[in-house]
């Protein structure tokens, strides 16, 4: 199952939307989309994807973290906004990369090309909506499961050691703990 949600602050334009609806209805993935409210998707989408059992629709905000936490979810389709990536990577999640505008372009270079723990969804950002053919690709290639010339089982070891480090980071004497004390011990200086 794929969580869509490629961020509010850059709303689909109606190419975006019906491609990436397109591609969901012709890959039969099961998925939870939240979009803004002004999203246009194609007529009867909504009622098609609820009536088959596929998806659901969520019209403005939804419990993001919650959900990415559920067993049932394994992709995420995001924006690359710092916070999703964050949540996505805490949850353990593998994402599918597609930046829409500002940092979300550098942040999804640094997990696709760097880090090698994402999947890479578009590039065109808020100006170009992407092929629905492209769209099936990646989501049969993920989601579905087809193969993809073994770079999806080395995104999916990834993205687990990324959750392992990210977990260390934050223990007691882990690399964000100690940042954080050495903040405290910094600003205590500075008060003296």
């Amino acid at each position: 199952m794929a969580m869509l949600q490629p961020g509010h602050a850059a709303a689909l334009q109606p190419g975006h939307a019906a491609a990436l609806a397109t591609a969901l209805e012709r890959t039969g993935v099961a998925f939870v989309w939240a979009v803004c409210p002004a999203v246009t998707l194609p007529n009867g989408f909504e009622e098609r994807a609820v009536s088959g059992g596929r998806g659901t629709v969520i019209r403005g905000w939804a419990p993001q973290v919650n959900a990415l936490r559920h067993q049932a979810l394994g992709w995420f389709v995001t924006h690359c906004g710092w916070n999703s990536v964050l949540e996505s990577v805490a949850a353990g999640v593998t994402i599918l990369a597609w930046p829409m505008t500002a940092d979300q372009f550098v942040n999804a270079r640094l997990l696709v090309d760097e880090l090698h723990a994402a999947v890479p969804v578009c590039w065109g950002g808020v100006k170009m909506a992407p092929s629905t053919d492209g769209l099936v690709r990646v989501l049969e290639s993920t989601v579905v499961g087809k193969e993809w010339d073994g770079e999806l089982g080395d995104v999916a070891a990834r993205t687990k050691e990324l959750v392992e480090e990210a977990a260390a980071a934050v223990r007691e004497g882990g690399s964000s703990w100690r940042e954080v004390e050495e903040l405290a011990r910094e600003l205590r200086e500075l008060g003296r």
